[in-house]
């Protein structure tokens, strides 16, 4: 990359000096004086409107007739106010010809001339004219930043944003815009209703933290559903759990068909999906199973109203209705993770593509497909891999795998790779799966103390570790953790209980480090499901000491709400100070009589039982038991608060 420099930038300290020369000493201008040049002189004087203070670097003229132009300093100089013309020299043939201009000719001359002083001296800072000049510097010092800021814009190693778009357009290339998540949501009733409930089309739904999806197709719960059905046997299945059987009956005719029970107390089976007819139906008929749903439901698709990854959530995110649709008195959640939320190209991807444009438009190159398929919206990374870089791929094939929370894609894809391959290359194309990364960051903070800026910090340092992840690439929570030392008021991660979704499989935990997932898939972020949580002190209860010798207690962890945090599998090292009280003297404070190491393991739940190496209390017989207490510690995080509890004697 060329470093095209700041040519238009001014120091802010030579513009302050500028503006106070100029009132010190005048403000200088220029002017231009007509005189009449004679062979037989060589000095002129120059009389400006105001106080000479230079000319110009050159003065224009005539030479043989023609117009001529003379240089300061090698034809003529300034001095005294005079302008001088400089002798010819004659040991040079060269200059012997336009040397001078023609005798009686006129020669226009530009010069710089100072007005009147201002008569203004102090420009101390505080002062009156100190203030303006200064002020008066700071916005020339804005303009011309921003002259600058404007050319470098033209180039696209410096463009940013707008500007960035407008260089790239000149090689035909375009931002890939933001994309909104999608997915299905299924709205639910407690009973079955009397007449159809519609959910209309815009319907709005959102999550726990108000992110709003809406509906894009309109759906019905219908008062009764009729299945059409044509059996094999005398066994009919229906699409939902029954809650009531309307009849049954061949199609066309009003008699009802008898039925019986699937099961003993089971009516409609164990999966309370299957009704059981008296007798076969007739050969070849087709029935009408008409019933009333024991939960009544209806799937629909929405689509975020705002664009970007916020909107991918894992699946039972949706659950509130702003404005719930008429007649409907149950839920709503989506049982299926929302994807296909995508932030707006970055400017250093759109950047490095624009710079492969023309080696795209050559084809051929493995560079050349990558590109082709980044340009396609909704595309998130691409690998492209041939013998050259894989040698289990056969020679003539290109492996091609992209990763997108788009369903739909693979034809374009595939019609991108098949006009920028070589002829002859045969290309296998393979849509990655997403596997979604979730869960709770147990931090743990400094001394200095942790807010909510580091805690908002460190959980965007992971999503984008996570997001920046290639196909295949391995997630690894203790490198995600390790990301909280970059970040002031952070001392340590406590635990990462981070999970992970495939498709529409069930949330499961990250139980190993790296976690491994296969060459066709691709760990992405639930960025909304990410949180950090700080392991802000301890809570002791249950302080117990037995035989004089055994200390123990119930330990609890909690955050900066005061609310118990639940841990996986965790460890953490104490450190125990009893103190207590003389029984001679009560009415003294309390005093460290002994101190002891020890440990808690905290393993899938908040509390922990905690043990100590023995303790010896010297004069234990002396103190005031009721007065004995027990402060717990985190021995290696002073940030984390401990807490006191009241020892009891066994």
């Amino acid at each position: 990359m060329i470093d095209v420099g700041t040519p238009f930038s001014r120091s802010f300290e030579s513009l302050i000096n500028s503006l106070q020369t100029s009132l010190e000493l005048g403000v200088e201008q220029p002017a231009t004086l007509d005189i009449l040049f004679q062979a037989s002189t060589s000095a002129y004087q120059i009389r400006g409107a105001g106080p000479v203070s230079g000319l110009a670097a050159q003065i224009t003229g005539f030479v043989a007739g023609k117009p001529a132009i003379f240089n300061l300093n090698q034809h003529y100089r300034y001095a005294v106010g005079q302008l001088v013309w400089q002798p010819l020299d004659t040991s040079d043939p060269s200059l012997k010809a336009g040397w001078f201009p023609d005798d009686n000719s006129r020669l226009t001359v530009g010069y710089l001339y100072r007005d009147l002083p201002s008569g203004i001296t102090d420009f101390n800072a505080g002062s009156v004219a100190g203030t303006l000049v200064r002020a008066v510097s700071r916005e020339l010092k804005l303009l011309y930043e921003q002259m600058d800021e404007a050319y470098r814009r033209a180039f696209i190693d410096y463009a940013q944003g707008p500007a960035l778009d407008n260089v790239v357009a000149l090689l035909n290339v375009s931002r890939n815009q933001a994309l909104p998540a999608h997915g299905d949501v299924t709205f639910t009733l407690k009973k079955p209703p009397r007449i159809d409930v519609v959910i209309p089309l815009g319907t709005r739904v959102a999550d726990a933290r108000g992110r709003l999806f809406k509906v894009t197709a309109a759906g019905v719960i219908p008062a009764q559903l009729v299945e059409t059905i044509t059996p094999a046997a005398s066994v009919l299945h229906a699409t939902q759990v029954i809650g009531s059987l309307v009849n049954v009956r061949a199609k066309g005719s009003t008699a009802n068909l008898a039925t019986q029970d699937t099961a003993a107390g089971k009516p409609f089976g164990d999966d309370g999906m299957t009704v059981t007819l008296a007798s076969a139906p007739p050969a070849g008929a087709t029935l009408l199973l008409t019933y009333l749903a024991k939960v009544p439901t209806t799937t629909v698709p929405v689509i975020a109203l705002d664009t970007g990854p916020e909107g991918n959530l894992g699946s039972g995110s949706l659950t509130v209705m702003p404005t719930p649709p008429r007649g409907l008195d149950g839920g709503v959640t989506n049982l299926e993770p929302l994807t296909g939320g995508q932030a707006a190209e970055a400017d250093e991807a759109l950047r490095e593509r624009a710079k492969h444009a023309l080696e795209t438009a050559g084809n051929a190159t493995l560079n050349a497909i990558r590109f082709a398929v980044l340009s396609i919206d909704g595309v998130d990374s691409v690998e492209v891999r041939d013998f050259s870089i894989d040698p289990a791929i056969p020679l003539g094939e290109v492996w091609v795998r992209f990763a997108t929370g788009e369903a739909d894609l693979l034809g374009k894809v595939q019609d991108a790779v098949d006009q920028t391959r070589s002829a002859g290359i045969k290309a296998r194309v393979t849509q990655v799966s997403t596997v979604t990364v979730s869960g709770v960051l147990c931090v743990i903070p400094d001394t200095i103390g942790a807010g909510a800026a580091a805690y908002a910090a460190y959980q965007q340092a992971v999503v984008d570790a996570i997001a920046a992840l290639g196909i295949g690439e391995a997630v690894s929570p203790r490198k995600l953790g390790s990301l909280a030392f970059r970040i002031a008021g952070l001392a340590d991660i406590g635990e990462a209980q981070l999970d992970f979704q495939r498709l529409a499989a069930p949330l499961q935990p990250i139980a190993s480090d790296p976690f491994l997932i296969t060459p066709d898939e691709q760990a992405r972020p639930d960025s909304g499901a990410i949180e950090v949580v700080p392991l802000d002190s301890l809570l002791p209860s249950a302080a117990q000491l037995t035989g004089g010798t055994a200390l123990t207690c119930t330990l609890a962890l909690r955050n900066d709400a005061e609310v118990p945090v639940a841990m996986r599998h965790y460890q953490l090292a104490l450190r125990a100070t009893i103190r207590g009280k003389p029984s001679a003297t009560p009415n003294q404070p309390l005093q460290q009589v002994a101190q002891v190491s020890g440990t808690a393991l905290f393993n899938g739940a908040a509390t922990a039982s905690a043990t100590f190496d023995a303790v010896t209390i010297p004069g234990l017989a002396t103190l005031d038991a009721a007065s004995l207490e027990v402060l717990i510690e985190a021995a290696a995080y002073p940030g984390m608060r401990g807490g006191t509890a009241l020892l009891a004697q066994a």
